[in-house]
Protein backbone atom coordinates (compact mmCIF):
# COMPACT_ATOMS: atom_id res chain seq x y z
CA UNK A 1 0.00 0.00 0.00
CA UNK A 2 2.81 2.41 0.91
CA UNK A 3 4.51 1.63 -2.37
CA UNK A 4 1.31 2.48 -4.29
CA UNK A 5 0.99 5.79 -2.44
CA UNK A 6 4.60 6.67 -3.22
CA UNK A 7 4.10 5.81 -6.89
CA UNK A 8 0.91 7.86 -7.01
CA UNK A 9 2.71 10.85 -5.50
CA UNK A 10 5.55 10.51 -7.98
CA UNK A 11 3.08 10.31 -10.83
CA UNK A 12 1.33 13.45 -9.61
CA UNK A 13 4.64 15.23 -9.29
CA UNK A 14 5.60 14.13 -12.79
CA UNK A 15 2.41 15.44 -14.36
CA UNK A 16 2.69 18.67 -12.38
CA UNK A 17 6.13 19.20 -13.84
CA UNK A 18 4.84 18.32 -17.30
CA UNK A 19 1.85 20.68 -17.07
CA UNK A 20 3.98 23.61 -18.16
CA UNK A 21 1.33 26.13 -19.20
CA UNK A 22 0.13 27.77 -16.00
CA UNK A 23 -3.66 27.95 -16.20
CA UNK A 24 -4.58 29.80 -13.02
CA UNK A 25 -7.61 28.87 -10.97
CA UNK A 26 -8.85 32.43 -10.52
CA UNK A 27 -11.81 34.47 -11.78
CA UNK A 28 -11.81 36.52 -14.97
CA UNK A 29 -11.60 39.81 -13.02
CA UNK A 30 -8.72 38.45 -10.95
CA UNK A 31 -6.92 37.39 -14.13
CA UNK A 32 -7.30 40.88 -15.59
CA UNK A 33 -5.92 42.43 -12.39
CA UNK A 34 -3.01 39.98 -12.33
CA UNK A 35 -2.20 40.67 -15.98
CA UNK A 36 -2.14 44.41 -15.33
CA UNK A 37 0.11 43.95 -12.31
CA UNK A 38 2.50 41.63 -14.14
CA UNK A 39 2.57 43.56 -17.42
CA UNK A 40 1.03 40.71 -19.42
CA UNK A 41 -2.03 40.03 -21.55
CA UNK A 42 -4.88 37.73 -20.56
CA UNK A 43 -5.12 34.44 -22.48
CA UNK A 44 -8.40 32.51 -22.25
CA UNK A 45 -8.81 28.99 -23.56
CA UNK A 46 -12.57 28.85 -24.20
CA UNK A 47 -13.38 25.14 -24.36
CA UNK A 48 -16.11 22.58 -23.67
CA UNK A 49 -16.03 19.17 -22.03
CA UNK A 50 -17.07 17.41 -25.25
CA UNK A 51 -14.69 19.16 -27.69
CA UNK A 52 -12.10 16.79 -29.20
CA UNK A 53 -9.58 19.47 -30.31
CA UNK A 54 -9.88 21.05 -26.83
CA UNK A 55 -8.83 17.76 -25.26
CA UNK A 56 -5.98 17.39 -27.76
CA UNK A 57 -4.63 20.83 -26.85
CA UNK A 58 -4.87 20.05 -23.12
CA UNK A 59 -3.18 16.68 -23.57
CA UNK A 60 -0.55 17.27 -26.27
CA UNK A 61 0.18 20.99 -26.59
CA UNK A 62 -0.19 23.01 -23.38
CA UNK A 63 1.86 20.51 -21.29
CA UNK A 64 4.91 20.93 -23.55
CA UNK A 65 7.73 22.92 -21.99
CA UNK A 66 8.35 25.12 -25.02
CA UNK A 67 4.67 26.07 -25.13
CA UNK A 68 4.56 26.70 -21.38
CA UNK A 69 7.71 28.82 -21.44
CA UNK A 70 6.24 30.96 -24.21
CA UNK A 71 2.77 31.30 -22.66
CA UNK A 72 3.80 31.94 -19.05
CA UNK A 73 6.16 34.73 -20.05
CA UNK A 74 3.51 36.67 -21.96
CA UNK A 75 0.11 35.81 -20.48
CA UNK A 76 -2.00 35.23 -17.43
CA UNK A 77 -3.75 32.10 -18.62
CA UNK A 78 -7.31 30.97 -17.89
CA UNK A 79 -9.18 27.88 -19.03
CA UNK A 80 -12.96 28.29 -19.00
CA UNK A 81 -15.81 25.98 -19.97
CA UNK A 82 -18.19 27.89 -22.25
CA UNK A 83 -21.13 25.95 -20.81
CA UNK A 84 -20.43 26.41 -17.10
CA UNK A 85 -20.11 29.22 -14.56
CA UNK A 86 -18.80 32.57 -15.76
CA UNK A 87 -17.65 30.86 -18.94
CA UNK A 88 -21.20 31.13 -20.30
CA UNK A 89 -21.12 34.93 -20.10
CA UNK A 90 -17.54 35.17 -21.39
CA UNK A 91 -18.44 33.09 -24.45
CA UNK A 92 -21.49 35.29 -25.03
CA UNK A 93 -19.62 38.57 -24.55
CA UNK A 94 -16.87 37.66 -27.01
CA UNK A 95 -19.24 35.89 -29.44
CA UNK A 96 -17.45 32.55 -29.26
CA UNK A 97 -19.15 30.03 -31.54
CA UNK A 98 -16.46 27.39 -32.12
CA UNK A 99 -14.16 25.46 -29.81
CA UNK A 100 -11.50 25.80 -28.79
CA UNK A 101 -11.33 29.58 -29.20
CA UNK A 102 -8.27 31.27 -27.72
CA UNK A 103 -8.83 34.90 -26.70
CA UNK A 104 -6.03 37.44 -26.18
CA UNK A 105 -7.30 40.35 -24.10
CA UNK A 106 -6.01 43.69 -22.82
CA UNK A 107 -6.26 44.97 -19.22
CA UNK A 108 -9.53 46.73 -20.14
CA UNK A 109 -10.93 43.38 -21.35
CA UNK A 110 -10.83 44.51 -24.99
CA UNK A 111 -9.93 41.84 -27.50
CA UNK A 112 -6.44 42.00 -29.00
CA UNK A 113 -6.79 38.90 -31.18
CA UNK A 114 -8.20 35.40 -31.25
CA UNK A 115 -7.31 32.00 -32.63
CA UNK A 116 -9.80 29.26 -33.39
CA UNK A 117 -9.13 25.51 -33.47
CA UNK A 118 -6.46 23.10 -32.30
CA UNK A 119 -2.88 23.21 -33.53
CA UNK A 120 0.37 21.34 -33.04
CA UNK A 121 2.91 22.96 -30.66
CA UNK A 122 5.12 24.66 -33.26
CA UNK A 123 2.15 25.89 -35.24
CA UNK A 124 0.47 27.19 -32.09
CA UNK A 125 3.53 29.17 -31.00
CA UNK A 126 4.06 30.53 -34.52
CA UNK A 127 0.45 31.73 -34.73
CA UNK A 128 0.61 33.30 -31.28
CA UNK A 129 3.78 35.16 -32.27
CA UNK A 130 2.04 36.42 -35.39
CA UNK A 131 -0.97 37.65 -33.42
CA UNK A 132 1.31 39.57 -31.05
CA UNK A 133 3.46 41.19 -33.76
CA UNK A 134 2.14 44.53 -35.15
CA UNK A 135 4.15 43.92 -38.32
CA UNK A 136 2.30 40.65 -38.83
CA UNK A 137 -1.26 41.84 -39.19
CA UNK A 138 -2.90 40.37 -42.32
CA UNK A 139 -2.76 43.75 -44.08
CA UNK A 140 0.89 44.37 -43.16
CA UNK A 141 1.98 40.86 -44.19
CA UNK A 142 0.28 41.17 -47.57
CA UNK A 143 1.89 44.56 -48.08
CA UNK A 144 5.32 43.14 -47.23
CA UNK A 145 4.79 40.08 -49.45
CA UNK A 146 3.49 42.09 -52.42
CA UNK A 147 6.46 44.41 -51.94
CA UNK A 148 8.84 41.53 -52.60
CA UNK A 149 9.98 40.52 -49.10
CA UNK A 150 10.79 36.81 -48.97
CA UNK A 151 12.20 36.25 -45.48
CA UNK A 152 11.60 32.89 -43.82
CA UNK A 153 9.81 34.63 -40.96
CA UNK A 154 7.33 36.41 -43.25
CA UNK A 155 6.62 33.35 -45.40
CA UNK A 156 6.04 31.18 -42.34
CA UNK A 157 3.65 33.69 -40.75
CA UNK A 158 1.85 34.70 -43.95
CA UNK A 159 1.25 31.13 -45.11
CA UNK A 160 0.18 30.19 -41.60
CA UNK A 161 -2.32 33.04 -41.57
CA UNK A 162 -3.78 32.00 -44.94
CA UNK A 163 -4.06 28.40 -43.76
CA UNK A 164 -5.79 29.38 -40.51
CA UNK A 165 -8.13 31.70 -42.41
CA UNK A 166 -8.99 28.83 -44.75
CA UNK A 167 -10.05 26.55 -41.92
CA UNK A 168 -11.98 29.35 -40.21
CA UNK A 169 -13.86 30.25 -43.42
CA UNK A 170 -17.19 28.84 -44.50
CA UNK A 171 -16.38 29.52 -48.16
CA UNK A 172 -13.26 29.89 -50.26
CA UNK A 173 -11.35 27.31 -48.20
CA UNK A 174 -9.74 25.53 -51.16
CA UNK A 175 -8.63 28.80 -52.74
CA UNK A 176 -7.01 30.02 -49.52
CA UNK A 177 -5.22 26.70 -48.95
CA UNK A 178 -3.97 26.74 -52.54
CA UNK A 179 -2.71 30.30 -52.05
CA UNK A 180 -0.87 29.32 -48.84
CA UNK A 181 0.79 26.36 -50.57
CA UNK A 182 1.78 28.53 -53.54
CA UNK A 183 3.35 31.14 -51.24
CA UNK A 184 5.49 28.41 -49.65
CA UNK A 185 6.22 26.55 -52.90
CA UNK A 186 7.36 29.72 -54.71
CA UNK A 187 9.54 30.69 -51.77
CA UNK A 188 11.10 27.23 -51.52
CA UNK A 189 11.72 27.02 -55.29
CA UNK A 190 13.77 30.20 -55.08
CA UNK A 191 15.98 29.04 -52.21
CA UNK A 192 19.59 28.03 -52.94
CA UNK A 193 20.36 24.46 -51.80
CA UNK A 194 22.48 25.68 -48.89
CA UNK A 195 19.61 27.76 -47.47
CA UNK A 196 17.19 24.84 -47.75
CA UNK A 197 19.26 23.19 -45.02
CA UNK A 198 18.82 26.08 -42.58
CA UNK A 199 16.79 25.62 -39.41
CA UNK A 200 14.79 28.76 -40.31
CA UNK A 201 13.27 26.83 -43.20
CA UNK A 202 12.25 23.75 -41.23
CA UNK A 203 8.65 24.99 -41.32
CA UNK A 204 8.50 24.01 -45.01
CA UNK A 205 9.26 20.39 -44.16
CA UNK A 206 7.19 20.29 -40.97
CA UNK A 207 4.01 21.91 -42.22
CA UNK A 208 3.88 22.05 -46.02
CA UNK A 209 5.47 18.85 -47.32
CA UNK A 210 2.62 16.45 -47.98
CA UNK A 211 4.00 13.67 -50.17
CA UNK A 212 7.23 11.88 -51.01
CA UNK A 213 6.73 13.31 -54.51
CA UNK A 214 6.98 16.93 -53.33
CA UNK A 215 10.11 18.88 -54.25
CA UNK A 216 10.93 19.43 -50.58
CA UNK A 217 10.61 15.70 -49.84
CA UNK A 218 12.93 14.78 -52.70
CA UNK A 219 15.43 17.33 -51.43
CA UNK A 220 15.31 15.88 -47.92
CA UNK A 221 15.92 12.37 -49.21
CA UNK A 222 18.75 13.44 -51.51
CA UNK A 223 20.49 15.58 -48.89
CA UNK A 224 19.68 13.84 -45.61
CA UNK A 225 23.34 13.72 -44.56
CA UNK A 226 23.86 17.45 -45.17
CA UNK A 227 21.30 18.72 -42.68
CA UNK A 228 22.69 20.11 -39.39
CA UNK A 229 22.98 17.55 -36.61
CA UNK A 230 20.37 19.28 -34.45
CA UNK A 231 17.61 18.82 -37.07
CA UNK A 232 18.71 15.58 -38.71
CA UNK A 233 16.66 13.40 -36.38
CA UNK A 234 13.54 15.45 -37.06
CA UNK A 235 14.15 15.32 -40.83
CA UNK A 236 14.36 11.53 -40.64
CA UNK A 237 11.09 11.47 -38.71
CA UNK A 238 9.36 13.74 -41.24
CA UNK A 239 10.49 11.55 -44.13
CA UNK A 240 9.28 8.44 -42.32
CA UNK A 241 5.90 10.08 -41.76
CA UNK A 242 5.68 10.95 -45.46
CA UNK A 243 6.19 7.31 -46.40
CA UNK A 244 3.50 6.32 -43.92
CA UNK A 245 1.22 8.92 -45.49
CA UNK A 246 1.80 7.31 -48.89
CA UNK A 247 0.87 3.93 -47.38
CA UNK A 248 -2.32 5.45 -46.00
CA UNK A 249 -3.16 7.18 -49.30
CA UNK A 250 -2.84 4.01 -51.36
CA UNK A 251 -4.61 1.70 -48.91
CA UNK A 252 -7.44 4.22 -48.38
CA UNK A 253 -7.99 4.40 -52.14
CA UNK A 254 -7.22 8.13 -52.36
CA UNK A 255 -4.06 7.57 -54.39
CA UNK A 256 -3.62 5.02 -57.17
CA UNK A 257 -0.50 2.88 -57.02
CA UNK A 258 1.14 2.20 -60.38
CA UNK A 259 4.06 -0.12 -61.05
CA UNK A 260 6.24 2.96 -61.53
CA UNK A 261 5.14 4.63 -58.29
CA UNK A 262 5.59 1.41 -56.32
CA UNK A 263 9.07 0.91 -57.77
CA UNK A 264 9.96 4.47 -56.70
CA UNK A 265 8.40 3.89 -53.26
CA UNK A 266 10.46 0.73 -52.65
CA UNK A 267 13.62 2.32 -54.02
CA UNK A 268 13.28 5.37 -51.75
CA UNK A 269 12.52 3.28 -48.68
CA UNK A 270 15.69 1.31 -49.30
CA UNK A 271 17.62 4.52 -49.95
CA UNK A 272 16.50 5.96 -46.61
CA UNK A 273 17.17 2.72 -44.74
CA UNK A 274 13.56 2.56 -43.55
CA UNK A 275 12.78 -0.91 -44.82
CA UNK A 276 15.88 -2.70 -43.56
CA UNK A 277 13.91 -4.31 -40.73
CA UNK A 278 11.16 -5.52 -43.06
CA UNK A 279 8.61 -3.17 -41.47
CA UNK A 280 7.36 -2.01 -44.88
CA UNK A 281 7.21 -5.41 -46.58
CA UNK A 282 3.62 -6.15 -45.62
CA UNK A 283 2.48 -2.62 -46.45
CA UNK A 284 3.99 -2.98 -49.91
CA UNK A 285 2.18 -6.31 -50.49
CA UNK A 286 -1.14 -4.71 -49.60
CA UNK A 287 -0.47 -1.56 -51.62
CA UNK A 288 0.35 -3.60 -54.72
CA UNK A 289 -2.73 -5.79 -54.25
CA UNK A 290 -5.25 -3.04 -53.49
CA UNK A 291 -6.41 -2.48 -57.08
CA UNK A 292 -6.52 -6.20 -57.89
CA UNK A 293 -8.88 -9.08 -57.16
CA UNK A 294 -11.14 -8.38 -54.17
CA UNK A 295 -11.10 -11.87 -52.66
CA UNK A 296 -7.31 -12.05 -52.84
CA UNK A 297 -7.04 -8.60 -51.27
CA UNK A 298 -9.32 -9.55 -48.36
CA UNK A 299 -7.24 -12.69 -47.76
CA UNK A 300 -4.14 -10.52 -47.55
CA UNK A 301 -5.94 -8.13 -45.20
CA UNK A 302 -6.77 -11.01 -42.85
CA UNK A 303 -3.22 -12.28 -42.74
CA UNK A 304 -1.41 -8.93 -42.61
CA UNK A 305 -3.67 -6.42 -40.81
CA UNK A 306 -2.04 -6.84 -37.40
CA UNK A 307 1.44 -6.78 -38.96
CA UNK A 308 1.33 -3.26 -40.40
CA UNK A 309 1.56 0.18 -38.79
CA UNK A 310 -1.45 1.92 -37.23
CA UNK A 311 -1.38 4.42 -40.08
CA UNK A 312 -1.53 1.56 -42.54
CA UNK A 313 -4.37 -0.06 -40.61
CA UNK A 314 -6.39 3.15 -40.66
CA UNK A 315 -5.85 3.49 -44.40
CA UNK A 316 -6.78 -0.14 -44.98
CA UNK A 317 -10.08 0.27 -43.10
CA UNK A 318 -10.91 3.44 -45.01
CA UNK A 319 -10.08 1.74 -48.29
CA UNK A 320 -12.43 -1.20 -47.79
CA UNK A 321 -15.53 0.94 -48.17
CA UNK A 322 -13.95 2.69 -51.16
CA UNK A 323 -13.01 -0.62 -52.83
CA UNK A 324 -16.08 -2.70 -52.00
CA UNK A 325 -18.79 -0.11 -51.30
CA UNK A 326 -20.20 -0.18 -54.83
CA UNK A 327 -20.19 -3.98 -55.03
CA UNK A 328 -23.11 -6.35 -54.57
CA UNK A 329 -24.45 -7.18 -51.10
CA UNK A 330 -22.41 -10.38 -50.76
CA UNK A 331 -19.18 -8.52 -51.58
CA UNK A 332 -19.95 -5.72 -49.14
CA UNK A 333 -20.75 -8.26 -46.42
CA UNK A 334 -17.37 -9.94 -46.87
CA UNK A 335 -15.56 -6.63 -46.40
CA UNK A 336 -17.75 -5.64 -43.45
CA UNK A 337 -17.26 -9.03 -41.81
CA UNK A 338 -13.50 -8.60 -41.97
CA UNK A 339 -13.73 -5.24 -40.18
CA UNK A 340 -16.03 -6.68 -37.51
CA UNK A 341 -13.49 -9.45 -36.85
CA UNK A 342 -10.90 -6.81 -35.85
CA UNK A 343 -13.06 -4.74 -33.48
CA UNK A 344 -12.11 -6.35 -30.17
CA UNK A 345 -8.44 -5.41 -30.47
CA UNK A 346 -8.92 -1.77 -31.55
CA UNK A 347 -8.31 1.41 -29.57
CA UNK A 348 -10.93 4.16 -29.52
CA UNK A 349 -9.63 6.12 -32.53
CA UNK A 350 -9.31 3.05 -34.72
CA UNK A 351 -12.69 1.80 -33.53
CA UNK A 352 -14.33 5.00 -34.75
CA UNK A 353 -12.75 4.56 -38.20
CA UNK A 354 -13.86 0.93 -38.31
CA UNK A 355 -17.45 1.71 -37.35
CA UNK A 356 -17.74 4.47 -39.94
CA UNK A 357 -16.65 2.07 -42.65
CA UNK A 358 -18.93 -0.70 -41.42
CA UNK A 359 -21.80 1.79 -41.72
CA UNK A 360 -20.68 2.74 -45.23
CA UNK A 361 -20.62 -0.93 -46.27
CA UNK A 362 -23.82 -1.99 -44.49
CA UNK A 363 -25.89 1.18 -44.73
CA UNK A 364 -28.34 1.35 -41.83
CA UNK A 365 -28.23 -2.37 -41.17
CA UNK A 366 -26.78 -3.56 -37.84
Amino acid sequence: MKRQIVLACLAMAFFTVQAQTNFREISFDQAVAAAKSEGKLVFIDVMTSWCGPCKMMARDVFPQKKVGDFMNEKFVCLKIDAEKGEGVQIAKTYKVTAYPTFLLLNHDKSEVARMVGGKQPDGFIAEMERLLDPNSTPEKMKERYDGGERSADLIKKYAGYLTDKAFDSRSGRDELLAEARKVVADYYAGLPAAERLNADNMFVYREYTQSTEDEAARFMMDNIKKFPADVKEEINKIVGNLFQRDVYSVLSGSMKATSESMDAFKKNIKKMGLGNDGSYDNCVKLMEAYAGDGDHYLQLCRSLFTKISETGQAGLLEGLSAKFGSGDEATRKKASRFIREQLLDMDTNMLYTALMNIMALEGNRH
